[in-house]
């Protein structure tokens, strides 16, 4: 079995961004990022978050209202 991706919580993902936790739940919610559920719980890849942070996705939600 391969390596499994580091994945981060909703309040990880809110203070990277700097956003609610409830921002981050609409976001995913409405596929503005990225997110797998594990067990029913909303799991982000820090790869990609890291992505966003640093202005490098396609999808970034940048210029977007919180």
């Amino acid at each position: 079995m391969g390596q499994l991706p580091e994945l981060m919580t909703v309040a990880e993902v809110a203070e990277a961004l700097r956003l609610s936790d409830e921002t981050v739940h609409r976001w995913a919610r409405e596929g503005r990022i990225e997110h797998v559920n594990v067990l029913g719980v909303k799991r982000f890849k820090r790869a990609y978050i890291e992505s966003l942070v640093h202005g490098q996705s396609e999808s970034s939600p940048a210029g977007s209202a919180a």
